[in-house]
């Protein structure tokens, strides 16, 4: 009895994080830039698509899905001026537990980047698109069906839902900066170049309604500050790619930190162009107060595959053996990154 007592706990603890509307979060979160800012639409790549799916707590209750989609791209520049013009379009799927609480949000991200140097640009943008949430009431346990000793589904709930589904307006704006030392700029693959990148980004910015039980409570807005860089090791071959994001929506924040080693296995043939470059990454990623994670990256020409899976080191790890969860992205990116024709040279 203990035993199903405490599980009950920890799924009650899971259902009411869930319905703090706290959002989604991804261990591989370098994956999702315009869910970091809607300013790094056009950063890095001239051209970037990435398809994501995480499947979380599977050893404990129902799984939480999350699946991700983005993509954006630069406008072509025109000569003499002094910026760029870029834009992306993301949304996302979210299903978490037993009650089936399912959340779905997309939208457009247009921004801005000035060049403040030679290897340097500031930027800006803004993000505006839809957010759906809805839940099963068949899948809640309330405490007044608990009759001191057990469970019975039969007794009244005590509640009333006013709404199972609601829609709301998902508006957001950010900043970044971005620096590209360009060194190797003729030969990318043998020395890749230092690179740095940080920005902030602020969302529901005008705290929409959210609630299902008809009172009046809204979505919290969300701050989330973030960076990564890239620092070429030896003879060029091998870099270190740290990272780090920080995420403060109302009361809960979050704090992730990682470390890639990036080793490139095969340069681009300059000549033949019948080997496209290749490279594998591989490092940890800290989940402040909740997981440890390993991840892993392999990239050949202009795709990408990463894996990662987390264990848990939370209070909730009695219930779930420490299993977290695992997710799978694949990126496709244009130019190739192991050659030297693209703008952004990354």
């Amino acid at each position: 009895m203990k035993a199903h007592v405490l599980h009950l706990l920890g799924l009650g603890l899971l259902l009411s994080s869930a319905l703090n509307a706290q959002d989604i979060h991804f261990t591989q979160y370098q994956l999702q830039p315009l869910l970091q800012s809607p300013a790094m639409a056009g950063i890095g790549h001239d051209l970037r698509a990435v398809l994501q799916h995480r499947n979380q707590w599977a050893s404990v209750t129902t799984p939480f899905k999350t699946t991700a989609f983005s993509y954006d791209m630069r406008l072509k520049q025109k000569r003499g001026k002094a910026g760029f013009l870029a834009f992306g379009v993301n949304f996302f799927s979210d299903d978490a537990g037993d009650a089936n609480l399912r959340s779905a949000q997309g939208g457009l991200s247009v921004a801005y980047h000035i060049k403040t140097g030679e290897n340097s640009t500031i930027g800006a943008g803004l993000f505006g698109g839809f957010g759906q949430r809805s839940i099963d009431p068949n899948g809640l346990q309330w405490g007044e069906q608990y009759d001191g000793s057990a469970y019975d589904a039969s007794r009244p709930t005590g509640e009333a839902l006013m709404a199972s589904s609601i829609t709301f307006l998902y508006l957001g704006l950010g900043g970044t900066w971005h620096y590209n030392s360009e060194a190797g700029a003729n030969d990318v693959v043998a020395d890749q170049s230092t690179q740095a990148t940080i920005g902030f980004g602020y969302f529901h910015v005008t705290r929409p309604e959210y609630t299902f039980l008809g009172a009046e409570e809204q979505l919290y807005a969300k701050m989330v500050l973030h960076g990564n860089a890239r620092f070429s090791m030896g003879e060029g071959n091998s870099a270190i790619v740290p990272s780090f994001q920080y995420t403060k929506q109302g009361p809960s924040t979050e704090f992730m930190l990682g470390a890639f080693f990036r080793y490139v296995l095969t340069p681009t043939s300059k000549v033949t162009g019948i080997n496209k470059g290749s490279a594998i990454s591989l490092g940890p990623v800290l989940r402040a107060k909740d997981a440890v994670a390993i991840a892993a990256m392999v990239e050949q020409g202009r795709f990408a595959l990463g894996l990662s899976y987390d264990l848990n080191t939370s209070a909730l790890r009695q219930a779930s053996n420490g299993l977290g969860a695992f997710e799978l992205a694949i990126r496709f990116v244009n130019p190739s990154p192991f050659n030297n024709k693209s703008r952004s040279r990354d």
